[in-house]
């Protein structure tokens, strides 16, 4: 490549995505850049002499219409060729364009082609490895480049140069080890993409590079260096601004008096500066700006020597916290305040494992282009985690290989020890203010976080999600089949089957040959106890199980008390089994410390291969735990735990898997979490069912008489923003007439949805009512103009979100994850359709077996649980949809039991005070929706 290099960036608009099909371009859009400017344009239209689909048209806007009178592609190939010929082609997926095109240049009459090719999606994956997706609206959203029509090839090909402009600034500032590292990892990238690499790097000959003084390089790997708190030398304490024209003076212009969030404030202030101290459970509604509402006083109670633990449920909320209301206080506090996020240990890279992977040759495309993020990655991290990392999936086996296993595995001889993000984390954790965590870490790391912290304050944000966290947490799962996989995996590292392997590195080793025979004599007997579990389990509560032809899985439940007999620590079987596990352990614990005795003989692929076999066998431990941890269940807690089997349809033993766990919280948090801090605060948009239900304080587990409660309304004007309609006439669901019921449901969505072009969510209770639902669909012309998304269709939840997030017109029918925990401000919603009120389906198995606890402890299941739990679930449902005070929107129930029955109205006395309700026919509200968006 020369020096100065122009580059072509294109883009086209096609009939569709093969050329052989007959699929032409419709639009080119072409920008030429040199030196970091534009120095040309092309853009045009195309007549493909074929029809246009209405999706294509809806896409991208341009109609049989539009191109009626353009020229034919015959008309621009030669002004096009000449212009591209002597270019570095770019497009932002350069496997579909650059082909395409040169396809049309054939098939015309011109030869392909012969240029350079380069793909701004991969080298985006890698220069921008926190983006928060990879679709050109999305990295350019990420980086505020304009791009004002998206899916118009003009405008797609500005934005692509912009995003290359950005791209060839990154590379630039890429440390010149980091560069060499990912040349030598061969990526694969598509086309002529490497070079992108390669031409940087040889530049550096001529040119040095100076290492910024934040990033250090440690044995080859360039990371960013710990920050340091520096605390201010005056820690007296400060005065609390206990007034409102105290709170205004200290607000300055960063932030907005709210009296509700005021009346928050100094509640919780006023709580802890008295001896008498009381749990305190408040529930803030949207926009009171709940965060600060507790973080600002406890920042003061907290200043200078205390500590304050904020638990959330999720991991998404924790980076919230500390991204954006930890930075808030700052600005307005007279002093400051520093925090450090605590997750499980999978969730942080293991440096020292990551370093060992790079060395390993013959791995797929997408797994050395995820090393090549990461090491991009950690040129910017502080922390290690790898949720920073924006991914869908974390469960592949590389990430088993590269995800920290705790500080307890860590060798204290590697070179990157001190280096170690949880280690980082460990030191930081002695100077920061506030740290936070979510629920299911609390709960295991209670005692620890107590003692380590002096009996810290504690918060529990999203305080309704704290029972069911831990429910959560304590239910584990034994696959089978899963568990079948990771021996094989173990027993091809270990044996002659690989290249390198465990037999052939250690064979000359004194004693190394014995630990690797003895590893693989284990795995050997473990498989063996393993299957006889299997074939126990399966012949003791499955093999007279009746097949159901309507379900691909048949669930299984099982009693306790039998499985309590099976799983007995006393049993030959179960002996063996932990027998087995410790000496597999151990003989692997011998074989690493010749490994580390010898360790001037291995290579890095060496160690690699041994950091492989350590990361399958520490999962094979994890199955081994669970099992432990259903024992202990089993032992002390029978009566409050449930247990089942499910199986796939074809009865395959294979595909059984064993899951279970506690069925309550009862008295868990009152004895294991709250006695190693202050009284808890908890707080939450959505906690109250109705004005007297105990629910919320059964499942905090805490006493109505010791906890000062507060409800604080949304300051929101749902009078103005927002509309529910509930159908009266929506029919009820019945086996008989199931299929009228799809009907009505179908035939409702599509005409709410059909003219109404908005942001759109359909909330299911039922993956499987979405895949009928969205099959029914996909036979209307509703797919012409709207993007449809469907939850375990189209993408997973996390997919779904992200995608729904960035889109502008989108449908997304999403089930039970999608209730809650999700924040789609600023026309992101605009319209919620509620399918039937969220009921725990009666005949799964946990809710049996709750519903059977409840009746055993003299409880109404209906009105102790299903009724509470339905309630928060629309309560949150509808939360939703007004985030802001700017936003607008419809809320659609698609069920008559809310205005039918009893308890429907106990359930409306919680939707907030001034949202307009109206029962009205189902053709109605499709016309008062209309008329609402039309205002």
């Amino acid at each position: 490549m020369d020096k100065q290099p122009i580059y072509s960036i294109v883009d086209l608009e096609t009939t569709g995505t093969s050329i052989k099909n007959g699929d032409r371009i419709i639009q080119i859009g072409c920008v030429l850049i040199s030196n970091n400017k534009v120095v040309n344009q092309f853009n045009t239209t195309i007549n493909p002499n074929r029809s246009i689909p209405p999706m294509i048209e809806q896409l991208t806007g341009i109609s049989g219409h539009d191109v009626k009178e353009a020229p034919f592609f015959d008309d621009v190939a030669g002004s096009l060729f000449s212009l591209l010929s002597g270019t570095i082609f770019v497009a932002h997926n350069v496997s579909f364009d650059f082909p395409f095109l040169n396809a049309e240049f054939e098939r015309v009459g011109y030869p392909s082609l012969e240029i350079k090719a380069i793909d701004t999606v991969t080298l985006s994956q890698i220069l921008l490895p926190t983006a928060p997706g990879f679709r050109l609206r999305d990295l350019t959203n990420y980086l505020a480049i304009e791009h004002n029509s998206p899916h118009s090839a003009d405008s797609d090909a500005e934005a692509t140069g912009q995003l290359l402009v950005n791209l060839l600034d990154r590379i630039k500032q890429l440390p010149t080890i980091t560069l060499q590292t990912l040349v030598k990892l061969n990526l694969g990238l598509p086309y002529d993409t490497n070079e992108f690499f390669k031409t940087e790097l040889d530049s550096r000959e001529l040119v040095a590079f100076d290492l910024p003084n934040e990033l250090y390089i440690k044995n080859n790997l360039v990371l960013t260096k710990v920050k340091k708190v520096v605390r201010n030398g005056n820690l007296k304490k400060k005065k609390y601004p206990n007034s409102k024209q105290s709170k205004e003076k200290l607000f300055g212009g960063n932030l907005i008096y709210r009296g509700g969030q005021a009346k928050m404030m100094n509640m919780i202030y006023n709580n802890y500066i008295h001896d008498e101290q009381h749990n305190i459970l408040i529930e803030a509604g949207t926009g009171i700006g709940k965060t600060l509402g507790y973080m600002l006083p406890l920042a003061y109670l907290s200043y200078p020597d205390k500590k304050v633990v904020v638990s959330t449920a999720t991991n998404i909320q924790q980076r919230q916290m500390a991204d954006i209301a930890v930075k808030q206080l700052n600005k307005i506090l007279p002093f400051k305040i520093s925090s450090v996020v605590l997750k499980g240990n999978s969730h942080y890279v293991d440096i020292t494992r990551y370093y060992r992977s790079l060395s390993a040759m013959g791995e797929s495309t997408p797994i050395q282009l995820l090393k090549a993020r990461i090491l991009v990655w950690l040129l910017e991290t502080s922390t290690g985690d790898l949720d920073e990392l924006n991914l869908v999936n974390y469960n592949s086996t590389y990430f088993n290989e590269i995800k920290h296993q705790g500080i307890d595995s860590l060798d204290k001889n590697s070179v990157f020890y001190n280096d170690d993000f949880l280690i980082r984390r460990a030191k930081s954790m002695l100077n920061a203010d506030v740290i936070i965590t979510n629920h299911s870490y609390l709960a295991q790391h209670a005692t620890d976080l107590g003692e380590s912290l002096n009996q810290p304050y504690l918060v529990i944000d999203e305080a309704q999600h704290l029972s069911e966290n831990i429910l959560h947490q304590s239910r584990h799962e034994i696959d089978f089949q899963s568990f079948s996989t990771l021996l094989n995996i173990l027993r091809g590292l270990v044996n002659d089957g690989h290249e390198r392997n465990l037999a052939s590195i250690f064979t000359d080793l004194p004693n190394g040959d014995y630990y690797v025979r003895a590893i693989r004599s284990d795995l050997l007997s473990l498989s063996d106890t393993v299957k006889q579990f299997e074939e126990i389990l399966y012949r003791g509560f499955m093999l007279n199980v009746v097949a159901d032809d309507s379900r691909s899985i048949i669930e299984q439940p099982i009693d306790s008390r039998q499985l309590k007999k099976i799983l007995n620590p006393k049993d030959k079987l179960v002996k063996s089994y932990s027998s087995i596990m410790t000496n597999l352990n151990d003989h692997f614990v011998e074989l690493d410390n010749l490994f580390t005795r010898s360790a001037e003989r291995w290579m890095i692929s060496d160690r690699f291969l041994m950091g492989q076999f350590e990361s399958q066998l520490n999962s094979i431990t994890k199955t081994y735990e669970r099992l432990l941890e259903f024992i202990e269940i089993l032992t002390n807690q029978t009566s409050s735990s449930v247990f089942w089997l499910t199986i796939r349809q074809s009865m395959d033993q294979s595909s059984m898997k064993l899951s279970g766990g506690l069925l309550t919280t009862n008295q868990f948090l009152s004895q294991n979490v709250y006695p190693y801090f202050q009284k808890p605060i908890f707080t939450g948009a959505t906690l109250f069912s109705s004005s007297r239900s105990q629910f919320i304080y059964d499942q905090l587990d805490i006493n109505y008489k010791d906890t000062k409660t507060k409800r604080i309304d949304s300051p929101f004007d749902f009078s103005q923003q927002s509309k529910l309609f509930i159908a009266e006439d929506a029919p009820e669901i019945s086996n008989q007439f199931y299929q009228d019921y799809l009907n009505y449901l179908c035939d409702t969505i599509y005409k709410l949805t059909k003219d109404n072009s908005r942001q759109t969510m359909v909330l299911f209770n039922s993956l499987l009512t979405i895949e009928q639902v969205y099959s029914k669909l996909r036979s209307t012309d509703l797919f012409n103009g709207r993007e449809i998304m469907a939850q375990g269709i189209t993408g997973n939840r996390d997919k779904l979100l992200k995608q729904f997030s960035t889109s502008s017109n989108a449908i997304l029918l999403g089930a039970s994850s999608f209730w809650e925990g999700i924040d789609l401000p600023n026309e992101q919603l605009e319209l919620l359709i509620v399918t039937r009120l969220p009921f725990d389906f009666p005949d799964a198995i946990v809710t049996r077996a709750e519903n059977d606890w409840l009746q055993r402890n003299g409880k109404n299941p209906f009105y102790n649980s299903s009724l509470p739990k339905a309630t928060l679930r629309l309560r949150q449902g509808i939360g939703r949809l007004i985030r802001t005070e700017t936003d607008r929107g419809v809320a659609v129930i698609l069920d008559n039991r809310l205005v039918n029955r009893r308890y429907g109205h106990t359930i409306m006395r919680t939707f907030p005070e001034n949202m307009p309700i109206e029962t009205v026919s189902t053709d109605d509200l499709i016309i008062k929706t209309t008329d609402f968006f039309k205002q």
